[in-house]
């Protein structure tokens, strides 16, 4: 079997905040002797289960059974494994240099074509992978707009500045894939974050302890058959070498408010957010941020962000993301100048570079000092 070079994943996240506090994740962590109910309810049954070369295993479940429709607004829902975006914004196009072309599109597909068609791959958890899942998610509360001072949180990103004319339906870019060091009680996180009111959509990648993320709390609704939202990528960008990297592109649909994920350039449909478990950004976003995430315990040391060295504007030494974007009220991308740099601890950092030919719109960021 092939040896697992890194833990990091596309980790899509679905936050929808009350008093600070996601309720995805509360419905699953507010009381400890439900955790075995909330279990077996993930236990759906399979047509199929393929394992990958890292030993994962993925079940094919059908459509209609996948553990997002166990939120209480999605009951008497009318989606199919057929739905696709009603149109997509027109994406501009840079002439990307060679040093930061690698992308992991290919290696993430599960094989044979993965599963069935009518089905999706749900990633198989055990018991105890369950339990110590659910344990960290209780002891870590999420937030999503980075002026918490939770202790142990930390951001380094280029995020939009408060306006409350502008409004936002999508954002994307490429993301270097990055194995930080972290401890089993932290994670590190690239990613983009898209905001209004209590409701945020995180999406990147993540290395690290995994908590309420993905399909084990509802929001999510997966329509592809081949790539699961947690598959594990095969390759990471190394220092002073070329960049390994992976495109994301998120947007609402104008017809009908879902939240879509596609990872460019390809335009592979990966699912959607349901407008109907939104309040906040049920209508557009009020805010766009991309850069780092680390969490950690306060007593230990702080975990490693990006690459886990300080961040120089050079694209081979550095995480970052480059062709950052957002979607515009007019569903237009643009390379959005409205924007400010922002970070809360100083042991990282975050650089918006601006504009480079072949790259586009530049964010570098890491850490720690």
């Amino acid at each position: 079997m092939a040896m697992k070079t890194v833990a990091s994943y596309i980790v899509f996240f679905l936050s929808i905040l009350s008093n600070h506090e996601t309720e995805a994740i509360k419905q699953f962590t507010q009381n400890r002797i439900h955790w075995e109910e909330q279990f077996k309810r993930l236990q759906k049954p399979s047509v199929k289960t393929i394992k990958t070369e890292y030993g994962d295993l993925y079940d094919c479940v059908d459509f209609y059974k996948q553990p997002t429709f166990d939120h209480p607004l999605l009951k008497n829902h009318t989606f199919h494994p057929q739905m696709r975006p009603s149109f997509a914004p027109k994406r501009m196009k840079t002439d990307t240099p060679s040093e930061a072309k690698d992308t992991v599109l290919d290696s993430i597909k599960l094989e044979d074509g993965g599963c069935p068609t009518g089905t999706v791959p749900i990633r198989r958890v055990t018991k105890n992978e369950f339990m110590e899942i659910m344990q960290f998610t209780e002891e870590y509360t999420s937030r999503t707009k980075p002026y918490t001072n939770q202790p142990g949180s930390h951001f380094a990103i280029a995020q939009t500045k408060t306006n409350p004319s502008t409004v936002y339906n999508g954002v994307g870019g490429v993301l270097t894939l990055h194995d930080p060091s972290v401890r089993s009680s932290q994670f590190s996180a690239g990613e983009f974050i898209i905001m209004n009111g209590n409701d945020a959509i995180r999406v990147g990648w993540m290395a690290g302890q995994s908590h309420c993320f993905n399909t084990l709390c509802p929001g999510f609704i997966s329509v592809r058959e081949d790539i699961p939202i947690d598959v594990a990528f095969a390759r990471v960008s190394k220092y002073g070498h070329s960049a390994v990297s992976c495109q994301f592109f998120i947007y609402q649909d104008a017809k009908n408010g879902n939240w879509w994920l596609e990872l460019a350039p390809e335009g592979i449909i990966i699912g959607f957010w349901p407008q109907k478990i939104f309040t906040g950004l049920a209508h557009s976003a009020s805010y766009i941020a991309v850069g780092g995430q680390v969490y950690g315990p306060p007593d230990q040391p702080l975990p490693q962000m990006g690459n886990g060295r300080y961040p120089v504007e050079d694209i081979t030494l550095s995480a970052y993301c480059r062709d950052f974007i957002v979607v515009d009220a007019n569903y237009k991308q643009i390379d959005t100048q409205d924007t400010e740099e922002y970070r809360d601890d100083k042991h990282y950092a975050v650089y918006d570079h601006g504009y480079e030919e072949g790259l586009g719109r530049l964010v570098f960021y890491g850490g720690p000092w």
